[in-house]
C-alpha cells in the first residue's frame, strides 16, 4: 500500500501553470480590447484588488498572488508600487510633523515668490538666520554651527 502524504501547499505542475497563464492572459488582453485601458494597468489593478481583498478576509484563488509573484515583470511592478507607496507615505507624514527653521517672517514672505524654484524654498525654510550684536547678519544650515556671535 503506497501513502501519498505531504504538508504544506503542493505545487502546481507545468500544466496547471500553463492553464493558469492562459486564462489571466485571456482576461487581461479581453478586457484591453474591450476597455482600452493598458495591459500593465489591469494587472496592477487585479494585482492591488487581490491583495486588498485577502487583507479584509474575502477568500481569493492563491494562485492569482502566486502567479503575480512567480512573474518576474508583475513582481518587479509590485514591489515598485510598494516603494513608492510607502516613499508617497512618508513624506505626507514628514510634511505634516515639518516646522521651519527661519523665522524671519521678510525672508519668509520673499521666498514664496514665483522666480524661487521649491528646492531654493525648502533650503531657506530649513535654514537658521542669525543677527549678531555687531550688526552681521547671515543664514547658515541648520546642522552648520556658526561661531560668528551667539544668537
Amino acid at each position: 500500500m503506497k501513502f501519498d502524504f505531504s504538508f504544506g501547499k503542493k505545487s502546481k505542475t507545468i500544466t496547471q501553470w500553463a492553464i493558469i497563464t492562459a486564462v489571466l492572459t485571456s482576461l487581461v488582453s479581453g478586457l484591453h480590447k474591450c476597455t482600452g485601458i493598458s495591459e500593465d494597468k489591469i494587472w496592477d489593478l487585479i494585482d492591488e484588488i487581490q491583495r486588498e481583498l485577502t487583507k479584509k478576509g474575502v477568500p481569493v484563488p492563491e494562485e492569482l498572488n502566486d502567479y503575480i509573484i512567480k512573474t518576474p515583470e508583475h513582481l518587479n511592478k509590485r514591489v515598485i508600487r510598494d516603494v513608492d507607496t510607502a516613499i508617497d507615505n512618508y513624506e505626507r507624514e514628514e510634511r505634516k510633523l515639518y516646522k521651519p527653521n527661519m523665522k524671519n517672517k521678510e525672508i519668509l514672505k520673499e521666498i514664496e515668490k514665483p522666480k524661487y524654484t521649491e528646492t531654493q524654498r525648502q533650503i531657506i525654510k530649513d535654514a537658521v538666520y542669525y543677527e549678531c550684536p555687531n550688526g552681521a547678519m547671515g543664514i547658515h544650515a541648520v546642522w552648520y554651527n556658526s561661531k560668528e556671535c551667539n544668537y
